[in-house]
């Protein structure tokens, strides 16, 4: 995967997050600004509420009163647009009627009497709520702000008991849009500034992946590699002892039948040689058609063998006993890939290929005194290297490496386990 497309995709991400997030942001403030907008809404009405009535206190409102003066009072509340509607109400009885508003069709409009409000008033001082959708709010409800009407108790100039019923506008949309303008730019710029510094981790880790998807092919390509050598070596084994075995004998079957007189001891050899064929069939088709477990020195001594080509490699096992099937096997394995490595970039004159067993571990080193690891090493050696090193780590081992102008030296360390013996 490209540079360019990781950042394409990171860049991708991190918008739909924001997005997310924004969307989530503005649908919690919208709730938030709604409570809050109440809040503040109740509060300035009964504020409002009590400027207005304090206005209209200093006059005459309960008998005849004088509209234009009233407007006049009130002029600067509609101008400031903190009031939208003003009406004042006259007690009479089991009857509320309208003695003043701003909307002059209002004025002699009548209601029957509620106790409810009256006791709030008398323990709240201002009561606020919504305005209802009915006739008698008409006028207010087909206003396209959203209002809240606030009721206040007071006394005009004559003494006179009155209600006084003010419609306060609500500014929610102005608290929310002051509210995003201040977290928004922050937000955004925190978004920004969290997926700059996350992209490098999101490249180094997309990079990382693809390495090891590499590896893992690389793995498995390896893997095939050594199943094909040892297919291979099987089929020398086959074709160099077994199948002249049976060819010599099918011959000397021959030549025997030909003759009046079966001499028994030919016979005889000729049995033993088909038996121990048989025995070797056996061995080789052991484990479900997988390689047989060769003693390590023998799998050792192989691979010595594979290449009449200089340089020379010499083979010595110190074990008293072999090691479990798996661990012989990795063994030969990680001698055949670093004395191929050896004789095709060390330029060496000898290798030495040795076994030994240390405490809790089997050691194999493979030793040449070729020029070191040259900067001219092959794509196919780095990546066999790096391959033998994941399955050493993998079986509980490691690999350690030295090397130097007089020569490069690989031991593979592996935990010791022993082959399981049958019991008799």
């Amino acid at each position: 995967m490209t540079p360019a497309r990781l950042i394409r995709r990171h860049v991708l991400a991190a918008i739909g997050v924001a997005v997310a997030l924004l969307c989530a942001l503005i649908v919690i403030e919208w709730r938030l600004a709604t409570a809050e907008a109440d809040r503040v809404t109740r509060e300035a009405a009964g504020r409002v509420a009590e400027r207005v009535s304090d206005a209209l206190a200093a006059t005459e409102v309960g008998g005849v009163p004088d509209a234009a003066d009233l407007d006049a009072r009130l002029e600067g509340f509609f101008a400031a647009g903190t009031v939208a509607r003003v009406k004042v109400w006259r007690i009479d009885g089991e009857t509320a009627r309208v003695v003043y508003s701003d909307e002059p069709s209002l004025i002699g409009s009548e209601r029957p009497y509620s106790p409810h409000l009256a006791d709030r008033l008398r323990r709240e001082g201002v009561v606020v709520h919504e305005v209802p959708d009915d006739v008698e709010h008409r006028f207010e409800t087909t206003d396209s702000r959203e209002l809240r009407e606030a009721f206040l108790g007071f006394q005009d100039a004559d003494g006179t008991p009155l209600r006084l019923e003010v419609y306060v506008p609500v500014f929610r949309d102005a608290w929310v849009t002051s509210t995003l303008t201040v977290y928004l730019p922050v937000l955004v710029a925190g978004m920004i500034a969290l997926a700059a510094a996350l992209a490098p981790l999101s490249i180094r880790l997309a990079r990382g992946l693809a390495a090891a998807e590499a590896d893992r092919r690389e793995a498995v390509a390896f893997g095939l590699r050594a199943r094909e050598g040892e297919r291979l070596r099987l089929a020398r084994r086959l074709h160099d002892d077994v199948l002249q075995d049976l060819t010599g004998s099918a011959l000397a079957l021959q030549a025997m039948a030909s003759r009046p007189e079966a001499d028994p001891a030919r016979l005889t050899r000729v049995a033993d040689t088909l038996a121990d064929d048989a025995r070797m069939l056996r061995t080789l088709l052991d484990d479900d058609l997988e390689v047989a477990p060769l003693s390590l020195r023998a799998a050792l001594a192989e691979i010595a063998s594979e290449d009449e080509a200089e340089p020379p490699v010499s083979v010595e096992v110190a074990l008293d006993e072999d090691p479990d099937a798996e661990t012989v096997r990795l063994l030969t394995e990680a001698a055949r890939e670093l004395v191929r490595n050896a004789r095709r970039h060390a330029q060496a004159e000898t290798i030495r290929v040795a076994v030994v067993a240390a405490g809790e571990e089997t050691i194999l080193t493979v030793a040449d005194d070729g020029r070191g690891f040259a900067e001219d090493l092959g794509a196919t050696a780095r990546h066999g290297i790096r391959l033998l090193e994941r399955a050493v780590s993998d079986a509980g081992g490691r690999l350690e490496i030295a090397t130097g102008s007089r020569g490069t030296s690989v031991a593979v360390r592996l935990p010791r386990k022993w082959r399981a013996h049958a019991s008799a």
